[in-house]
């Protein structure tokens, strides 16, 4: 230990003569301390101003489902627990990106349907009676568009999503801004450190449109150009509801989603790169008729044929005062959603009065032991070979048997009813 030590002595003294013998060089020295790698931040934060019709049928500001700046942790864009048919309600989103720039999309799940028992009414009009066999999701009307933050619809403003909740509230994510859609115009990401307005409005019942002219304000913060003063840009008429929906619900869970946009151009809310191939659907035909060859004669009641392009085409010939209607077999549905009806049909009178002629187009999820409600159409007119296509999703996702039903009223000896090519597709779970 002691050899050791003196020699580490010696080296020390060897170094100090060395510098003393080699003199002064120039030199400098510079530090950089802290040298730091981190990840950036992408956080989203939301606001909502929100109107609906109060018991006097005013419009007044919606306490419950307006708040400020914050996640939306606890935050409900919907509680409204005592809805009369022609309420109105709408809501101005804001989306808040910090520091990056972003991507933006949004989506809203219906998670339920719910009857909350029937009163003696309903009973009348209603026989569904099941947990989630309520029917206000096929009453409730709304649009989405790209507002300017005062709570106004008005002209140039761009709707981006519209129709009943049941054919929009599919879980599915809106492009607000991705790499093929800005829907505040132009293209590219939110910008980081802005400000992006969604409105949103409601209609129970039947909803019109009705923009009001272009202030070019924005939200004006005393408020002298929002909904209370100005309207909404949107009328509802609630008198076609009827007694089916009462005490029904719906629930739903909204959702927004943004992604960093720089070293991702490619970004689509649908999860597709933009410029590849879009893989294929998993669809598959659940039930198809198209009467080809005329061989259903046998088994449709007081039906004959006639002739659809190449196809042989059933159609439903009446004497005098009659009705009847044609069902499919049952459709299994079990492990498919996006439930797809589609049928060709075609409705004339041509020799005698046109009233009362109609034809009903309905579907049953539980074998026709009830059928859902309002029916998908009921044409009244005279009309041509026409093709219709139907969203039965969500109620018909997933079911043992769901059917399809035709029912024709005619009035004359001349009226006729016709269907041809009905199909139901599905895609897999």
């Amino acid at each position: 230990m002691k050899k050791i030590l003196l020699s580490l002595g010696s080296i020390v003294f060897a170094g100090a003569i060395l510098a003393g013998g080699t003199g002064a060089f120039l030199g400098d020295i510079e530090t950089s301390t802290g040298n730091t790698f981190a990840t950036g931040v992408i956080d989203l934060l939301v606001d909502n101003e929100s109107y609906v019709t109060n018991n006097d049928g005013v419009l007044v500001m919606s306490t419950s489902t307006s708040w400020s700046l914050s996640s939306l942790a606890g935050k409900l864009f919907f509680n409204f627990l005592d809805l009369k048919p022609g309420d109105i309600g709408e809501d101005t989103i804001s989306l808040h990106v910090n520091t990056n720039n972003a991507w933006a999309c949004m989506n809203i799940a219906m998670t339920g349907t719910p009857e909350n028992g029937q009163n003696e009414p309903e009973t009348l009009v209603d026989p569904t009676a099941g947990t989630n066999d309520g029917e206000l999701q096929n009453n409730l009307f709304f649009n989405f568009w790209a507002d300017d933050g005062d709570n106004v619809y008005e002209v140039g403003e761009q709707i981006f999503k519209s129709g009943w909740a049941k054919d929009i509230f599919l879980g599915l994510n809106w492009p607000l801004a991705d790499a093929s859609t800005n829907i505040w115009g132009g293209s590219g990401p939110i910008t980081a450190n802005t400000v992006k307005y969604i409105g949103k409005a409601w209609c129970f019942g039947a909803m019109s449109t009705a923009p009001k002219t272009q202030d070019g304000q924005g939200k004006k913060t005393n408020s002298t150009n929002g909904p209370l003063v100005r309207g909404t840009g949107f009328s509802c008429a609630g008198q076609n509801v009827g007694n089916i929906v009462q005490s029904d619900g719906i629930k739903a869970n909204v959702q927004f989603l943004v992604a960093q946009s720089r070293s991702n151009s490619a970004f689509l809310c649908s999860g597709q790169v933009a410029g590849t191939s879009t893989p294929p659907v998993s669809t598959s035909t659940l039930y198809s008729e198209d009467f080809n060859g005329c061989d259903e004669h046998d088994d449709l009641h007081n039906k004959s044929y006639g002739s659809h392009g190449n196809e042989c085409t059933i159609y439903e010939e009446f004497w005098g005062n009659d009705t009847d209607s044609w069902t499919t077999a049952s459709i299994k549905t079990t492990g498919y959603k996006t439930i797809t009806l589609k049928y060709d049909r075609k409705l004339d009178d041509t020799g005698g009065p046109v009233t009362p002629l109609s034809l009903k187009v309905e579907y049953s999820v539980n074998g026709g032991s009830s059928w859902v409600a309002p029916p998908l159409e009921t044409v009244t007119t005279e009309s041509g070979w026409t093709t219709k296509t139907w969203n039965l999703s969500p109620s018909a996702d997933n079911k043992a048997s769901v059917k399809v039903r035709f029912s024709f009223v005619g009035s004359h000896s001349t009226s006729h009813g016709y269907i041809d090519n009905v199909s139901v597709t599905g895609v897999s779970i």
